[in-house]
């Protein structure tokens, strides 16, 4: 008897066993390298792959950098084989990394549709046909701005500006009466200083003047020709013509500095800034949105006659699954957490920014001038995404310099020619 009572626990616990082995869960480790920011993000999207397969124990393992140490720790895992599943990529780095991602077919992303047109076209760029090299995620945009109170003191009330030339007539009447604005306040400014900020907000007026930074297949140079030479002779008009000294555009050592520069009363017309001028530079400063409202006016980056209004240089970051990722499937599933419509500028998410779906677009209805920036994502371009890129920026920013430092001895068009002959160089 006793032995037949031990034959039955024996029985009951193998039993119980193989049950248990049976009901365990998978386990699945999702490896992710990302920017520094990305903290609430990756909670976030944890969160929601955790709770979409509850059959999984999904953890995720993420390992957050700041920009240059970003690209250089995705570039040295990768080219050690590293079973990484989710890359952030800054879209200039593309041509860099196109080779390391794991193409995705179009047909998974059920939101394709809902991209804005031109981010759909990056993200297609070095894919094969039918498919995409990742998820872009939130962008930025820039705008023109104005100071509301300075124009005021010389008797300016409604402003309106579509054209360059629109810039030039608010600055003559402010140049006119400037012994009526606090002493330094300048009528026009812009940024020239050693930033990519100074290449991107150039950019907007070499776009929307027809132009671009290099030939359709990147092999060569575009900056230089006529377009170009427009764009960086109307900051030269600005110089020429008294409302802005070289140094006075030349000594902010970033974006940052300019932008808050700018709200403190530095310049009354602003050439560019980006959108984040009315959220996050405002704080800096110490202003609530309903202030930087009543204090700012603000426009889509204005065009030379028959260019293009609302040209804009684009951020942002595309979500890719590396080529080595163990899991491919719900890599994709993680990164669309991160990029489709839902939770964006949600508090906690860490989704903000302007979407690049359109059925986001709506979540950023209450920062300042929303209806802008609407129809400037629009009208959004894209650096080049050739590993190139950084030296060439280099040379355009130093051409752009150059020409602020001598605008009455040299002219923009050999100093755009001579800028030319070095990128040529680098692309060879």
């Amino acid at each position: 008897m006793k032995k037949v009572w031990i034959f039955l626990v024996l029985s009951i616990f193998v039993v119980a066993l193989f049950v248990q082995v049976g009901f365990a869960k998978q386990s699945v480790t999702l490896k992710v390298v990302s920017r520094s920011w990305a903290t609430d993000l990756m909670k976030y999207a944890t969160k929601k792959i955790q709770e979409a397969h509850p059959e999984l124990d999904i953890k995720v393992e993420y390992t957050l950098y700041d920009y240059n140490e970003c690209r250089a720790q995705t570039a040295l895992k990768l080219s050690r084989r590293e079973p990484l599943d989710v890359i952030t990529l800054d879209h200039i780095w593309l041509g860099e990394f196109k080779d390391m991602v794991m193409q995705i077919d179009k047909s998974k992303i059920k939101d394709w549709n809902d991209y804005i047109p031109s981010f759909q076209k990056l993200m297609e760029k070095y894919a094969a046909p039918g498919k995409v090299v990742g998820r872009y995620a939130a962008t930025d945009i820039r705008l023109l701005f104005w100071n509301k109170e300075l124009m005021k003191k010389v008797g300016i009330d409604n402003v309106d500006i579509k054209t360059w030339d629109d810039v030039k007539k608010y600055a003559k009447m402010i140049k006119e009466k400037q012994n009526l604005l606090p002493e330094g306040v300048k009528p026009v400014g812009f940024m020239a200083g050693n930033t990519e900020h100074t290449n991107s907000r150039w950019y907007d007026y070499l776009w929307a003047a027809g132009g671009d930074i290099l030939t359709k297949d990147e092999k060569a140079p575009k900056f230089q020709e006529e377009p170009g030479v427009k764009a960086l002779e109307f900051y030269g008009w600005f110089l020429k013509n008294g409302m802005v000294a070289p140094e006075d555009v030349l000594s902010p050592s970033n974006g940052a500095v300019y932008d808050e520069a700018f709200l403190n009363g530095k310049f009354v017309i602003s050439l560019g800034n980006g959108h984040w001028l009315g959220t996050t530079t405002a704080k800096n400063v110490g202003l609530t949105k309903e202030q930087f409202l009543s204090k700012f006016g603000a426009a889509l980056i204005p065009a030379p006659e028959g260019g293009e209004r609302g040209t804009t240089v684009a951020g942002g970051y595309i979500w890719c699954i590396s080529k080595f990722a163990k899991h491919p499937d719900l890599a994709l599933e993680f990164i669309t957490y991160i990029t489709n419509a839902e939770g964006y500028n949600v508090s906690g998410t860490g989704k903000s920014g302007i979407p690049t779906v359109k059925s986001a677009l709506s979540t950023i209805d209450n920062l300042p001038y929303a209806d802008l920036i609407k129809q400037a994502v629009e009208h959004a371009r894209f650096r080049p995404t050739i590993p190139e890129y950084p030296k060439i920026a280099e040379v355009i920013r130093d051409t752009i310099q150059n020409y602020v430092m001598n605008y009455n001895k040299v002219s923009a068009k050999d100093v755009l020619e001579k800028g030319a002959k070095q990128v040529k160089n680098i692309l060879k």
